[in-house]
């Protein structure tokens, strides 16, 4: 049998026949019976190693790459996590990686893992077993390290010379079924492969172990950028209005400042700053937040790290941005040391054409009698992280591309998470979040629709508005159970 792609193509080379199993996606049948999916690493299934339950093989995994970077704090959210979406977003998100270390041991922990999976679950191993004299395939056609690149329905799929992955879930998957058939005809368990976690010290070409390169490393071999955060801050207000017994309409707003020195001086900014040598840059994204609204313990994501050359005249500057969204009841501006003024912007992102397969897109921002706007270009399965600036009037650096980029995240995941929570006050009424979901998307909902899909994000309280100049209506909070 063939257990990586180098021997899997040389066997098709020299027309040997070749059976194959394909799998991808993890929904269990409806009728409840086992099929290739529970190949999956998201398949649920509760499984120990080591005396540590996990429920999934995925988990499993991302666990132990956070043991290995020794990120305690990941690995927790990791164990805690009950979706294997979560899972595996922790794991990317785990400190101190090293990829090439990690593309050193993690197949074996994906065996190791898939192991204790089968050998714990009798229906499981059954099928496994069943699969015999077949090289087991993940036909993904997004993943190229763990999957073919490519689905099953793909003529090339039966060719593994115009594989565009290599397949190692497969191969490990095809492995660890041998080992159990072998456990059969031997009458031996199988074992697992031994915890990567403490192995012998690794050499590199030179003979050198990790601490011995290390001491001989000159860190000014290389230019070094700096590294600053920018800060996407969202929230939405009710417009100024006169007649009182008609609900105020929403506005979608985002923080600026107006930079006090060079460069861009005079122009509007994103608020942000340089990494200090003593933070991270999440722990540099909460310090500007906390500086420039006198607010934390908010909503905070990563957005994305802006690292075009020449985004900053002054030297070579990577931004990783951040996206935060806030109640603007808790708020109280102030500019920074290196602004001179900071205000909540009105913002609209529209697209203005769409020709053939490129797009161009109006940013526009107001404040009072302050109008900046930007006109972006980007390709239709483009992301605006990589679009371009074709017009800029008022805005510093690239910050138009962040902003869309940051608007474009927030527009994406209100259609599939209850994030506009976070923009609304402890207690709302379900017409406010409706209005904040609609001034975000730049559209109208329809009232029932929305009404079914906020059901499980919100709960009743037994408060009702007071002195809106309309009926009282019942208000709500955020449901901490969904």
């Amino acid at each position: 049998m063939f257990y990586n792609i180098k021997d899997l193509k040389d066997a098709y080379t020299a027309g040997k026949k070749l059976k194959y199993l394909f799998f991808w996606g993890h929904t269990p049948a409806a009728n409840g019976h086992i099929t290739e999916a529970c190949l999956s690493q998201w398949w649920p299934c509760r499984f120990r190693v080591d005396g540590t339950e996990y429920s999934c093989a995925e988990q499993f995994m991302m666990a132990e790459k956070a043991r290995m970077f020794h990120d305690e704090e990941m690995l927790a959210k990791i164990m805690e996590a009950s979706h294997p979406k979560e899972m595996k977003a922790y794991g990317r998100a785990v400190k101190n990686f090293d990829k090439d270390l990690w593309d050193f041991r993690c197949y074996e922990i994906v065996k190791r893992g898939n192991l204790a999976k089968f050998s714990q679950n009798p229906e499981l191993l059954e099928y496994l077993k069943g699969t015999r004299r077949r090289i087991l395939v993940e036909a993904s056609p997004r993943d190229r390290i763990w999957g073919i690149g490519m689905g099953k329905s793909n003529p090339d799929a039966l060719c593994p010379l115009k594989w565009r992955g290599t397949n190692l879930l497969g191969f490990a998957l095809t492995e660890v079924r041998d080992l159990i058939l072998s456990k059969d005809m031997s009458g031996q368990d199988p074992k697992l492969p031994p915890s990567p976690s403490s192995p012998e010290p690794l050499r590199d070409r030179d003979g050198l172990t990790e601490e011995e390169f290390l001491a001989s490393y000159q860190p000014g071999d290389y230019p070094r950028p700096s590294v600053a955060t920018d800060m996407v801050i969202f929230t939405v207000t009710d417009e100024n209005e006169d007649n009182y017994r008609r609900l105020p309409e929403k506005e979608l707003r985002l923080l600026l400042i107006r930079r006090g020195g060079h460069p861009y001086l005079g122009c509007w900014a994103l608020p942000g700053g340089f990494v200090r040598p003593t933070e991270t840059t999440e722990q540099a994204a909460a310090r500007e937040l906390r500086e420039e609204t006198g607010v934390d313990q908010v909503y905070l994501e990563q957005l994305y790290t802006f690292s075009q050359p020449g985004r900053d005249p002054r030297t070579w500057v990577m931004s990783c941005s951040y996206m935060a969204l806030i109640d603007s009841s808790q708020v109280k501006v102030q500019a920074g040391d290196d602004a001179d003024q900071a205000a909540w912007f009105k913002l609209a992102c529209r697209m203005r054409s769409h020709i053939q397969d490129t797009e161009l897109w109006d940013l526009e921002l107001s404040h009072d009698d302050i109008r900046l706007r930007a006109l972006l270009e980007k390709k239709e399965n483009e992301a605006f992280t990589q679009c371009r600036i074709l017009e800029n009037d008022g805005l510093a650096f690239d910050h138009a591309r962040i902003i869309a980029s940051g608007l474009h995240r927030l527009r994406g995941k209100l259609k599939y998470t209850d994030l506009a929570i976070h923009l609304m006050p402890e207690y709302f009424t379900l017409t406010q979040l409706q209005q904040v979901y609609e001034v975000v998307l730049d559209e109208e909902l329809p009232t029932a629709a929305f009404r079914r899909k906020a059901a499980a994000m919100v709960k009743e309280t037994e408060r009702f508005t007071e002195n809106a100049g309309h009926r009282p209506s019942r208000l709500y909070q955020k449901n901490t159970d969904a």
